[in-house]
């Protein structure tokens, strides 16, 4: 199951340590809580001390189960956190890294790229030191229905004390419906109840979204289902297309470049923002591959 011998010993504890940093700074603070919100063996295929060795740099995995961690840690494959722990780990079964340097990434010609830094580098600071993980049984109880899901989701990005009246002028539900979805949430401690008032426990935290696992598919596709079915009412504020050729390596860099601009809309958050004075959006971008057609 595991690639390991006693020559790569170093280079594997290299390896487990990079992967022990990058778990942190994607929001899991400990590694059984990593593995459990990821869905435990059922998902990744291993028992827990399994994973708990690659982090304590005693075992490699074979490539396809570290593809399998990294998309349940919620990484891009071409992202900067995904190309670190992939040279790390070959570094780690090869005993060096001087074949890696031919692979190299080259700097931009023209160095256009260069301005996009700093502004994703003050994104990555913002996710790293505020993004935090539901459990799988926390997004659960909020996917449970669309009332539950909207009442989570108002609450997540409104900070302090909010009245059942306030909720149900935002969402348009009736009361009995709203204090029977408040019910579950604060079940699964995502708000705390106090009379007619809820607050969320994660109003000053970027909740990531789930990791991609067989285990957590059916509520991605519920809250999914939840926000598609919210969004056919709501007023678009912008939009924008723009129809391309592209190579599927470039698809691929763009789609990297894509998901920096969405979450650059993190920095600009506040949930102290005056109610009177602000909203909650979503921003959803969308790729389609429309030519040739299936």
């Amino acid at each position: 199951m595991f690639l390991y011998n006693s020559g790569m010993t170093n280079n594997a504890k290299a390896f487990g340590s990079a992967l022990s940093r990058i778990r942190k700074e994607q929001g899991f603070p400990s590694a059984y809580k990593f593995y459990k919100t990821a869905g435990g063996s059922k998902s990744l295929g291993l028992a827990f001390v399994s994973y708990w060795d690659m982090e304590r740099g005693k075992k490699l995995p074979k490539s396809w189960r570290l593809k399998e961690i990294m998309a349940a840690l919620g990484i891009e494959q071409n992202s900067p956190r995904a190309k670190e722990l992939v040279r790390a780990y070959f570094k780690a079964l090869s005993g060096s890294d001087e074949l890696l340097h031919v692979l190299a990434e080259r700097a931009p010609a023209d160095g256009k790229l260069s301005a996009r830094e700093p502004a994703e580098a003050a994104v990555q600071k913002i996710l790293s030191q505020h993004g935090v993980n539901q459990t799988l049984d926390q997004w659960k109880a909020c996917a449970r229905d669309i009332v539950t899901f909207m009442c989570d989701y108002y609450l997540d990005n409104t900070t302090g004390w909010v009245t059942v009246r306030e909720l149900c002028e935002a969402t348009k539900f009736k009361p009995e419906a709203v204090k029977k979805a408040l019910k579950p949430l604060a079940a699964a401690k995502l708000v705390e109840l106090s009379g007619d008032k809820a607050r969320s426990l994660f109003e000053e935290e970027m909740v990531k979204a789930l990791p991609l696992t067989p285990e957590t598919a059916p509520v991605r596709a519920a809250v999914r289902g939840h926000m598609d079915t919210w969004i056919k009412d709501a007023s678009r504020v912008e939009a924008k297309r723009l129809t391309v050729r592209l190579s599927k390596a470039n698809l691929d860099s763009y789609r990297e470049h894509l998901g920096k601009a969405v979450n650059l809309a993190s920095a600009y958050s506040n949930s102290n923002e005056s109610k009177q004075d602000s909203a909650v959006y979503l921003v959803d971008a969308a790729i389609y591959k429309i030519l040739p057609k299936k």
